[in-house]
């Protein structure tokens, strides 16, 4: 005879191999052993009125730090030929200036070449353009900038653990209520002109 408790933990590793092994809706592996992924953020910085005004958008995310760096290269490399239209300059003599660790190389617009290139001369490549940019100090432009992020995920092991817990009755929804009825009175007894938002929040 098996023991219960032997009977558990084999019930437990069946459970684990049928969710390492699941495929999705759309016949895509899904990689169950990964704690956390990276993606990488491509962002625009866009300034008017002589920086005076300016803002950052999200512009592209990507799964691959080279896809991105592409991207990035590309888009400034555009951003400078465009200030270079504008001011009737050729690529030359808008990069002139830019020697030693800020000097663009290689010294040209972007072609097809590029992706031949590694991850450390296209990043050095797009920071240096975007110096040329800012030292250009026009009234308005863009340039494009990368952030990484980091995204944990629930493994396999704590996906079963929350699968065999228990049933609970939520108190989240009354917690939000109660919330939401705390900043109407602070709306309604506040000095200011406050707007209530849709999640209850409230915002002057």
């Amino acid at each position: 005879l098996v023991s219960p408790r032997k009977k558990m933990s084999v019930e437990a590793a069946n459970k684990r191999r049928k969710l390492l092994t699941a495929e999705s809706d759309d016949s895509d592996p899904i990689r169950f052993d990964m704690l956390s992924f990276q993606y990488w953020e491509c962002r625009r910085y866009i300034w008017w009125n002589q920086r005076q005004e300016s803002l950052s958008k999200s512009d592209r995310k990507f799964v691959s730090r080279k896809m991105a760096l592409l991207y990035l290269a590309r888009r400034n490399s555009d951003e400078l030929q465009n200030l270079g239209e504008a001011t009737n300059r050729s690529w030359e003599e808008l990069t002139a200036r830019s020697r030693g660790p800020y000097a663009v190389e290689p010294n040209r617009p972007w072609d097809d070449r590029f992706l031949e290139l590694t991850d450390g001369v296209l990043q050095e490549y797009s920071s240096n353009v975007a110096s040329v940019i800012n030292q250009l100090k026009a009234v308005m432009g863009t340039t494009y900038y990368l952030v990484p992020h980091a995204v944990e995920t629930t493994n396999a092991d704590e996906l079963l653990t929350l699968l065999a817990a228990p049933r609970v009755v939520s108190t989240e929804p009354d917690d939000e209520r109660c919330r939401a009825q705390e900043n109407k009175a602070k709306t309604v007894h506040g000095s200011g002109p406050i707007r209530m938002l849709a999640n209850g929040q409230f915002a002057e």
